[in-house]
């Protein structure tokens, strides 16, 4: 009786590692390739300009409050010239030579129009397509000559005063982007997610013109798919479309970003002309809003 005993517990704690086993695997498949991701982005609010979705978020306020208070000696920048995991203080002379203008010291921030993330990524997708992007360090950004010049790093540390910066930000991520090749994202298998999802999941799907949840057969129409095809159109997606929440730190001006919406964007191409098609828009998290 003993030794049966002992022989079912076995069997049980078997059952119970091989069950927790395939449950990780099932979560770890879900995965960026990675369990942590690091992207880096560019946000350009002169390129803003050019996007058919208009956004009221002006870069140069925050730039001009973070130098002052970098001037006061109450916000440390980290030097960019080293790698993105290494924080060395960046010192006054050295960040004044970056601030130059015409070999002029200047503190003109109109020179200033884009802001550069290094972001870790994390995405979970069992119950909702949920995208998860911390900031690990972000840096005004001003271009000379075609050269692109990081102001100092602004290291993320834990929200503790925290105020709204942009609310329903819209931007898009380019999966072409000729500055940063996000090597480290596997971008084709982002988007093969998200289909794959969208297509598992079509009544969590959304129009982006109306905000209504879309039938099946609608968004098959708008992926060019049927039930017979083998086919999805993932690796012709060019970028995808993020609608955030930013949020910041009054003291620290560390950033935090809460994805709101995702959204497939295609590339249309006519003669000379390009336009964007978004094919269905993701809200993981959110009540639906239309975003165009």
């Amino acid at each position: 009786m003993k030794h049966f005993t002992f022989f079912c517990l076995i069997l049980l704690l078997l059952s119970c590692t091989t069950e927790k086993k395939e449950n990780n695997q099932r979560i770890s498949s879900n995965l960026l390739v990675d369990p942590l991701i690091t992207v880096s982005h560019l946000y350009s609010e002169q390129a803003q300009q050019l996007l058919p979705w208009k956004n009221s978020f002006r870069v140069r306020p925050l730039i001009n409050s973070l130098f002052y208070e970098v001037l006061q000696n109450k916000i440390v920048l980290y030097n960019p010239i080293f790698e993105d995991t290494v924080f060395n203080v960046l010192n006054k002379e050295s960040w004044f030579h970056i601030l130059k203008n015409n070999k002029q010291l200047t503190f003109d921030t109109t020179q200033f129009n884009d802001l550069y993330f290094f972001e870790s990524w994390t995405l979970d997708t069992l119950e909702t397509f949920n995208l998860q992007k911390e900031v690990l360090y972000w840096s005004p950004v001003k271009r000379e000559n075609q050269i692109m010049k990081l102001a100092g790093k602004v290291k993320t540390f834990p929200l503790k005063e925290k105020k709204l910066l942009a609310q329903q930000l819209i931007y898009e991520f380019s999966f072409n982007d000729s500055i940063f090749a996000n090597e480290r994202l596997n971008k084709r298998k982002f988007a093969k997610l998200l289909f794959e999802w969208a297509i598992h999941n079509p009544h969590k799907t959304y129009n982006p013109f109306t905000s209504l949840p879309m039938t099946k057969e609608e968004l098959y129409q708008r992926m060019n798919i049927s039930d017979s095809s083998l086919y999805m159109p993932y690796n012709d997606i060019n970028a995808i479309l993020f609608v955030e929440n930013w949020y910041y730190d009054t003291k620290t001006y560390s950033i935090q970003k809460e994805v709101l919406s995702i959204a497939p964007i295609l590339y249309l191409f006519d003669d000379n002309e390009v336009s964007k098609q978004i094919l269905f828009v993701i809200h993981p998290n959110n009540k639906p809003f239309k975003i165009l």
